[in-house]
């Protein structure tokens, strides 16, 4: 019956007595290492199938009850004891001489008792591991070669695990912090943040461990020697192949500190000149309301008295000198309009809505486009720097309305929030097709809004543009308060 059933398992399978002598040899282990049956029964060569020379197989040292040390002679680092057989033992190894190119297998020797529990026998059974063990060793020289790729990437790449400790920190995330990867390995991502900043970056990073992930998000990192750098990230989260369970998440760095602080003395640069612009205009409509316009204002009256006073012109002449006189008013108001253009006066004296409200009534009166302005919010004042940029702003928009865009309505919202200042300037005109993003502006030939995109950068806001074409524009910008 033993013999029925052993012969009849898929798995190869043999079972040695107590003098080491083959008391079954089953088909499945016939095709796994080409002895026949009759060739092995009877004998104590079950080496033959697995070893060029005699050697004990784990069945013999079962039978013998040897001491874990033999079996670890034989079996260096490679065996177990079984979880399921009190005895057993479990092993795998490489067999060189089993099949064309040799064959992995795993092997498990139970032994065979008697009634009072004496060693009688044991059985040995066998699995052929081969494709496991290659699809690991494919595995792992996959992982290996992009443990290498991450590892020597240019950029700089760091993993945590869902504990928020660090288990990979390439080479260029070395250069960038300064630590060698021996000193952060295995530590909480906690010691790479500034602790003024450190526990609302936690928070950001107990995000991405929810599904969250980050994308170009600007992270100050404390490098060994104290110094901050800013760092822009983005991150992905890795999870096992259900896709449910995080394992842990990657992230690439790029070092923007240098790029911020030659942004921030562009901005700073940029404000001085938008100072000294905004002190040359001040300076410009004041010299010509001081001095032109007062003298243009002067010759009109003093004309108009020598028309009054004095007799004897001919109509023809009356009516040249009062043409004359006309030309003279038109040219004051033109200079007070350009003095308005330059620098208005409400603007120092009042503040930015009124200079505003002046603005509308401009675009109305002079060019007939009626515009309306809405406040929404508590309106307040601001700095002088400021009003002046969000005045610019409003003016070079309705400048633009008045150019191009064959309105005749035009609109300003001011929002004042808590935190934020939102203009939005609006129209009815022709529209245009936007071609690109925003910061392509000045590529395609919109100086205009080019100009209003900077002013907005340098209050820390942005410009957004829709239009469409015989529809209309719409400008909005944001600026923190």
């Amino acid at each position: 019956m033993l013999a029925k059933i052993i012969d009849g398992c898929s798995i190869p399978s043999f079972v040695i007595n107590k003098q080491h002598k083959v008391t079954y040899w089953n088909t499945a282990i016939e095709a796994l290492s080409g002895i026949k049956r009759e060739e092995i029964i009877g004998t104590d060569e079950q080496w033959r199938a697995f070893y060029t020379e005699k050697r004990p197989v784990m069945a013999d040292l079962i039978v013998d009850g040897a001491h874990v040390n033999e079996i670890e002679t034989y079996y260096p680092g490679g065996y177990e004891k079984s979880h399921l057989i009190d005895g057993a033992y479990e092993a795998e190894d490489f067999f060189p001489d089993l099949g064309r190119n040799g064959k992995w297998l795993h092997f498990t020797a139970s032994p065979i008792r008697d009634n009072d529990g004496e060693i009688i026998g044991a059985i040995e059974t066998l699995e052929d591991i081969t494709e496991r063990k290659r699809a690991e060793e494919e595995l792992r020289k996959t992982q290996d070669y992009l443990a290498s790729l991450l590892q020597y990437a240019n950029a700089p790449i760091i993993v945590w695990d869902k504990d928020q400790r660090i288990t990979i920190f390439n080479t260029a995330f070395e250069q960038l912090t300064g630590y060698i990867a021996e000193e952060v390995v295995g530590h909480p991502l906690s010691m790479l943040f500034p602790e003024v900043s450190r526990d609302e970056w936690l928070t950001n990073i107990g995000q991405t461990l929810s599904g969250e992930y980050w994308e170009s998000v600007e992270i100050p990192i404390l490098r060994k020697d104290r110094e901050s750098r800013i760092v822009l990230w983005n991150s992905a989260n890795i999870y096992d192949k259900n896709g449910k369970t995080l394992l842990a998440t990657i992230a690439q760095g790029q070092d923007i500190t240098e790029r911020r602080r030659a942004e921030e003395n562009l901005r700073y640069y940029l404000q001085e000149i938008t100072r000294a612009q905004e002190e040359e205009r001040k300076r410009i409509a004041r010299e010509l309301h001081d001095d032109t316009a007062q003298v243009l204002g002067s010759l009109s009256r003093q004309l108009d008295n020598f028309i009054r006073k004095k007799h004897g012109f001919a109509p023809n002449e009356v009516l040249f000198l009062k043409d004359l006189q006309a030309q003279l008013n038109r040219g004051v108001q033109g200079i007070h309009r350009f003095v308005e253009d330059l620098r208005p006066s409400l603007l120092d004296d009042l503040g930015l809505i009124p200079s505003l409200k002046s603005l509308a009534k401009g675009l109305q009166e002079y060019d007939g486009i009626g515009t309306e302005l809405k406040v929404l919010g508590g309106e307040r004042r601001f700095s002088p720097e400021v009003e002046s940029l969000l005045f610019r702003i409003v003016q070079e928009a309705l400048n633009n309305i008045r150019r191009h865009a064959q309105a005749s309505q035009a609109q300003v919202v001011m929002e004042f929030a808590e935190d934020r200042i939102k203009v939005t300037i609006s129209d009815n005109g022709r529209g245009f097709e936007l071609s690109g993003r925003v910061d392509d502006l000045p590529r395609s030939g919109k100086l205009g809004l080019a100009g209003i995109q900077e002013r907005a950068r340098l209050l820390g806001g942005t410009l957004e543009v829709k239009s469409t074409p015989g529809k209309g524009t719409t400008l909005i910008v944001e600026v923190p308060s």
